[in-house]
């Protein structure tokens, strides 16, 4: 019985120690439910903020008339603001659910850059972030759970490739 228990134990911490360590390849919905709230509110791409209609007034007068996919994606509508700027709204509706930002230029509400690095993140946005793995590619993130939005700063050799 001894034995039995003593085995148990052994497989339950090297289990554990595995979940622990693959921690950082967890879905972004993973971390943000343990991650603690911070507040993204004012946060907004040259003007533009989550939930602003493509179709508005605001953003035809600088983009012109938003139509054009930028890509092929079954679950969502990708558009080519600029260059380096992209948007992202739901199949059915014209609201702005996600920015891909990688003109240098154009910074977060805090002033994150392209070209930044994560230490400047941590300085800006503070300590309550979740830190992830995708496509080979570290990412740091800050989630508003009051706003239900997140923002995620991509980085190659701990400086922003986009956001």
């Amino acid at each position: 019985m001894r034995r039995k228990i003593i085995i148990f134990i052994f497989t339950l911490s090297i289990l554990l120690i595995g979940l622990i360590s693959l921690d950082h390849n967890f879905s972004r919905s993973y971390h943000h439910t343990f991650t603690k709230s911070t507040d993204l509110s004012k946060e907004n791409v040259d003007g533009m903020y989550l939930g602003d209609d493509i179709k508005s007034e605001k953003i035809v007068a600088k983009y012109g008339e938003i139509s054009e996919l930028s890509q092929d994606n079954v679950l969502y509508n990708y558009y080519l603001l600029s260059d380096k700027i992209e948007i992202a709204t739901n199949l059915d509706d014209s609201k702005i659910i996600r920015f891909i930002v990688e003109d240098k230029t154009v910074g977060t509400e805090k002033g994150v850059k392209t070209r930044d690095k994560k230490d400047k993140i941590i300085e800006l946005y503070g300590d309550n972030y979740y830190t992830r793995l995708e496509q080979g590619t570290n990412i740091i993130g800050y989630v508003d759970k009051n706003k239900k939005c997140s923002i995620e700063f991509w980085l190659v050799d701990d400086e922003v490739v986009f956001y």
